[in-house]
């Protein structure tokens, strides 16, 4: 009461099928030398795929972003200029509105006398000194939701973003 399980291809020994590739790479060696003296007329695309157009490169950066991508990313004292640090009960008097207390790379308590940096894309605050050992280590993003550290370019404030990855 049902299919049969029967297999109507044919199968061919494995020292064929190499023999018979083997063959088919000597034909299109023979046409493409042929064709470089002018013995012969170029093989179409179509007649094999070796002689198909390459892919188009599929990571490749669009051309806006390729001059983003060879800019460097901005140095770890350039970052910590740009990011002041502040006493965190200053920083909630002018949010005006109650944050985490929490930070979130020692996963210490923000109390009112500590000093942080508010980071400039996300706003997240954190420790000086546990942003600024991040920053050390190379890190330009958001340890908390991977934002870029710095808005806009490190260097210009053109508004371009120093990331390959930014969209």
């Amino acid at each position: 009461m049902g299919f049969p399980s029967v297999c109507y291809c044919v199968i061919l020994p494995q020292p064929l099928i190499l023999v018979l590739q083997l063959l088919d790479l000597l034909r299109h060696a023979v046409l493409l030398c042929l064709s470089s003296l002018g013995l012969a007329a170029p093989p179409a695309a179509d007649d094999h795929p070796a002689y198909a157009a390459p892919p188009p490169d599929l990571w490749a950066l669009p051309p806006s972003l390729q001059a983003a991508a060879a800019a460097p990313p901005p140095t770890p004292a350039a970052i910590k200029a740009r990011l002041p640090a502040v006493r965190y009960a200053d920083l909630l008097r002018a949010r005006r509105a109650p944050a985490p207390a929490t930070c979130a790379v020692c996963l210490g308590a923000l109390e009112a006398r500590h000093r942080v940096r508010e980071l400039g894309n996300c706003a997240h605050a954190f420790h000086k000194a546990c942003i600024d050992k991040w920053v050390d280590k190379g890190q330009a993003t958001c340890p908390l939701c991977r934002a870029l550290l710095l808005p806009g370019a490190p260097d210009d404030g053109a508004g371009a973003s120093y990331s390959p990855f930014s969209f």
